[in-house]
């Protein structure tokens, strides 16, 4: 297994106030901090559940700049720069290197669809080539379901061969084991995240590095025990139970919607169940059976 920047990683979520939309600053940098107190090594910012397209990109520079002010250390945070226009891509992704990032986690354009292998090769050429010298170190993302592209073997063999160890590491988010499984074999040089904590140890066992997830938001003590317990022999019982909690929160709706929901209840912050149109918020009922669930689970602040 390569040396990887972190492990348990949480794809942290916005919040907003519910007044007039604008981020909370100052919530998102209390939950950082808890999460990287309660057992993350690492957190994603501007991830899918960051609501990154709802962000402006200016936005996203002042968050990250604000991140980093409040004393999270930089080297633990990969930075979400995807946009559909490569210029802003560049500009994002040289922001972060700026800051000394641990770099940056790039999907092709979201817009277009039935994009080739090498329509989308060019895409992250002309990012890299944007970046020059100033490249942080590349962490592929692949989530077809929401980007529309896949980020498969036949483009991750381009880039990898174009652009060496530039190309760090792989976030897989389809949820197909076979993808990853087959991403590990073939570049066992990469850092490899699967995108839910229910696999994680199935990762960790086949060398994979750890997890990014929105489930992470709301258990990082609980995907710190399995990451730490990969080799002991109740492994697959801790597992089972980070498992159990993620399965609740894709039950209740939207991924999204009810991490957030479960923030809501955790922090005792209301408006942590905020989000941008066109997304929604978790219906009143829906949150009270999952927040029901979530304490049967015994997930720990809810």
């Amino acid at each position: 297994m390569p040396q990887a920047f972190a492990h348990v990683i949480a794809a942290i979520a916005t919040p907003f106030r519910p007044r007039d939309l604008s981020v909370d600053f100052d919530s998102l940098a209390a939950h950082a901090h808890w999460l990287l107190d309660k057992g993350c090594d690492g957190l994603v910012l501007f991830g899918t559940t960051g609501e990154a397209p709802s962000l402006t990109s200016a936005e996203r520079k002042a968050i990250l700049e604000r991140l980093i002010h409040s004393g999270v250390r930089a080297g633990a945070l990969l930075v979400g720069t995807s946009a559909c226009a490569i210029e802003d891509t560049v500009d994002l992704t040289l922001h972060a290197a700026g800051l000394q990032c641990a770099g940056a986690l790039l999907m092709p354009p979201f817009f277009f669809k039935g994009v080739s292998v090498d329509g989308a090769r060019q895409y992250y050429d002309a990012v890299i080539r944007g970046c020059g010298g100033k490249l942080p170190p590349i962490y592929l993302y692949h989530i077809p379901q929401a980007s529309g592209v896949a980020v498969g073997v036949d483009l991750v063999r381009q880039l990898v061969e174009r652009h060496g160890a530039s190309i760090r590491g792989y976030k897989d988010s389809s949820g197909q084991w076979s993808n990853t499984a087959e991403i590990l074999a073939r570049f066992p040089q990469l850092e490899v995240f699967v995108g839910s904590e229910t696999l994680l140890l199935d990762n960790l066992r086949a060398g994979g590095a750890g997890c990014i997830s929105a489930g992470v938001n709301v258990q990082p003590a609980a995907a710190r025990r399995v990451y730490e317990g990969s080799t002991a022999a109740d492994a697959d019982k801790l597992q089972a139970q980070a498992t159990a909690v993620r399965k609740a929160l894709e039950r209740a709706g939207p991924i999204i919607a009810s991490t957030k929901a479960a923030l809501a209840e955790l922090h005792q912050a209301p408006e942590w169940g905020v989000l941008r149109p066109p997304l929604e918020a978790l219906g009143a009922d829906a949150r009270a059976k999952l927040c029901a669930e979530l304490r049967t689970l015994h997930v720990e602040g809810v």
